[in-house]
C-alpha cells in the first residue's frame, strides 16, 4: 500500500510519523519527500492491510502539522519511471543507458533488436561487446569525449551514436561520470566519413584540460576555427573532435582534406552543411593558400571550417584573417612534464589490446618524464611501441630500462618552461647528461674525455655509468 501525507514542514515531524508506523509494526520499505511546496511525504508499506491503514490514519491526524492522509496508486518516482519506460519502448531508434563500468543498465526493444538479443538479456551486458571501436572505458573516464554522430557498426549495420553523459556533479564537466545514455540512429555511410580518424577521447590532463574545455565551448559555434601547435601535439585529433562535439554531427558529414604535393584539393561538390577540416595549411605555398581562400569564399556559411597549422604566422595574411575569429593552441608535451607518465600509460592502453599490454616500470616512467619529446605524441607513441616490442621479445610483463631506446635530452625552450615539474637536481642532471652525450661523439675512450674536461677518469666513468652512457653507446 502507498500513502501520501500532507503536512507542515517542521523539524521532527517525519520522525513522529515513522514512529507511528513502528508502533503498529508496519514495515515501510521506501519513501519520498516532495510536493510543490515540499509539504508531502510518500511512503510504501507493502504488507499493510486496509484495517491497519484505517487505524494508522487516525493516529497520523493526531500528529501536530498533519493536514491530510490518503492512499495513492504510485509513488511519484514510480509514476515517472513507468511513464519514461513506456515512452522509451515506443522510440524507434535504439536507446540504452550504461553505468560507469560500461555495463548496459536499460535498453529499449529497438536496441535489443539491433544487438540481436532478447530484451531481458540486455541489462548487464558489456557495451564493449557490441561497440568495440568506441573505447567505452575512455568515454566513461575523466576525459573530454565525442558527443554526437559517432560512426559505429553493429552486426553489419551502420549507426550514428549520440552520447549524453550522466555527470556526478554539474552537467558539461569532464570529471568522472556516473554513466551515459546512448541513442543510435541508422544512417548510410558517406565516402567522406571514411577518411576520418577513429573518434577518440581527448586526454584532459594538466594544461590540456583547459584546451579540452575550450574546445567544448568552441565546437558549438559556427565561425571558422584555427587550431595550431607543434607537430604531433594532437591538432588532427582536436580538429575532428570539433565535429563530434557539435550537434551537427548527428545530421551532417565531416570532410577532411590533407595537402598533397603542396596543394589542397577541395571537392567541388560538398553537401550544404557539415564540417570541413583543412589539415596542415603551413605546408602550402603562398599561391596555394590564396587558391584555397578563393574556394572557401564560395562555400555556403552552413559548412563549419576548421583548419590546422603549426603557427598563424605561417599563413598568408588574407587566409589568417579568414581564421582570425576563433583560434586555439595546443600545449607541447614538454610543458606538461608532471603528467607525462600518465600520458604514456594512457597512450599504451590505446595502442595495445589488454592481453598484449605490458606495464611500464617506475624507472622508465621517470625517464619519460625527464624528456622533451620534440615530436610530442608521435614521438612518445613510437618510443613506447619500440619498448613494448623489446619487452615482448624478452617475454617480460613490464617495460624496463633495457627495453627503451636511448634518449638524449635537448633543451628546446626557456629554462623556466623546460624545467617545469623537475627539481633543481633533476634539471642539472638533465643538462649534464645532454652535455656528456654530445661530448662522447667521436671519442673512442673515456680517458680522452676526462683529459679534455680536466677531471679524473674515475669521475667521468661514474657519471657515464649513472646516465647509462658509454663511448660505444651514443
Amino acid at each position: 500500500m502507498r500513502v501520501e501525507i500532507t503536512c507542515t514542514n517542521r523539524v521532527g515531524i517525519l520522525h513522529e510519523i515513522m514512529q507511528i508506523f513502528g508502533e503498529y509494526r508496519i514495515n515501510v520499505t521506501s519513501g519520498e519527500l516532495g510536493g510543490d511546496s515540499g509539504d508531502k511525504v510518500y511512503l510504501l508499506a507493502p504488507g499493510m492491510l486496509a484495517t491497519q491503514y484505517q487505524t494508522i490514519e487516525k493516529s497520523l491526524y493526531r500528529v501536530p502539522g498533519v493536514q491530510r492522509v490518503r492512499r495513492i496508486s504510485l509513488l511519484p518516482l514510480e509514476r515517472r519511471y513507468f511513464e519514461l519506460d513506456t515512452l522509451l519502448q515506443h522510440v524507434t531508434d535504439p536507446v540504452l543507458s550504461v553505468d560507469h563500468a560500461g555495463r548496459v543498465i536499460a535498453a529499449n526493444v529497438a536496441a535489443a533488436r539491433a544487438f540481436g538479443v532478447s530484451l531481458d538479456r540486455v541489462p548487464g551486458l558489456q557495451l564493449q561487446r557490441f561497440l568495440p571501436l568506441m573505447q567505452v572505458a575512455e568515454l566513461l573516464r575523466d576525459f573530454a569525449v565525442p558527443r554526437y554522430g559517432l560512426p559505429v557498426v553493429v552486426r553489419g549495420q551502420n549507426f550514428r551514436v549520440d552520447w549524453s553523459p550522466i555527470a556526478l556533479d554539474k552537467p558539461g564537466d569532464v570529471d568522472p561520470l556516473a554513466g551515459a545514455v546512448l541513442r543510435m540512429q541508422p544512417w548510410e555511410k558517406s565516402e567522406f566519413i571514411a577518411g576520418l580518424p577513429r573518434p577518440v577521447a581527448l586526454w584532459d590532463f594538466d594544461l590540456r584540460r583547459e584546451s579540452c574545455l575550450q574546445l567544448q565551448d568552441l565546437a558549438e559555434l559556427g565561425s571558422p576555427l584555427l587550431i595550431y601547435g607543434e607537430a604531433g601535439s594532437g591538432k588532427t585529433t582536436f580538429a575532428c573532435a570539433v565535429h563530434y562535439l557539435s550537434p551537427t554531427a548527428a545530421r551532417a558529414d565531416c570532410h577532411r582534406i590533407v595537402p598533397q604535393d603542396g596543394k589542397l584539393e577541395i571537392p567541388k561538390h560538398l553537401r550544404a552543411s557539415g564540417t570541413l577540416i583543412l589539415e596542415d595549411l603551413h605546408l602550402l605555398r603562398s599561391e596555394a593558400q590564396l587558391a584555397v581562400l578563393r574556394h572557401l569564399r564560395s562555400l555556403p556559411s552552413s559548412i563549419r571550417l576548421v583548419a590546422t597549422c603549426t603557427a598563424p604566422q605561417s599563413l598568408v595574411p588574407a587566409l589568417a584573417q579568414r581564421f582570425s575569429a576563433l583560434c586555439m593552441t595546443l600545449p607541447p608535451l614538454r610543458n606538461m612534464r608532471p603528467v607525462l607518465p600518465r600520458f604514456a600509460e594512457t597512450l599504451l592502453r590505446q595502442e595495445l589490446p589488454e592481453r598484449e599490454r605490458p606495464d611500464i616500470g617506475a624507472e622508465v616512467l621517470d625517464l619519460i618524464r625527464r624528456q622533451d619529446w620534440p615530436e610530442n605524441f608521435n614521438g612518445l607513441r613510437d618510443y613506447l611501441m619500440a619498448a613494448a616490442g623489446s619487452c615482448e621479445r624478452r617475454r617480460a610483463s613490464a617495460i624496463a630500462l633495457e627495453d627503451v631506446p636511448d634518449l638524449t635530452a635537448q633543451k628546446s625552450l626557456s629554462l623556466r618552461d623546460w624545467g617545469r615539474g623537475l627539481s633543481y637536481r633533476e634539471m642539472m642532471e638533465q643538462l649534464e647528461r645532454s652535455l656528456l652525450s654530445e661530448l662522447l661523439v667521436g671519442r673512442a675512450s673515456t680517458r680522452e674525455l676526462a683529459k679534455e674536461l680536466g677531471i679524473s677518469h674515475t669521475a667521468v666513468a661514474n657519471k657515464l655509468r649513472k646516465y647509462g652512457l658509454s663511448a660505444q653507446k651514443k
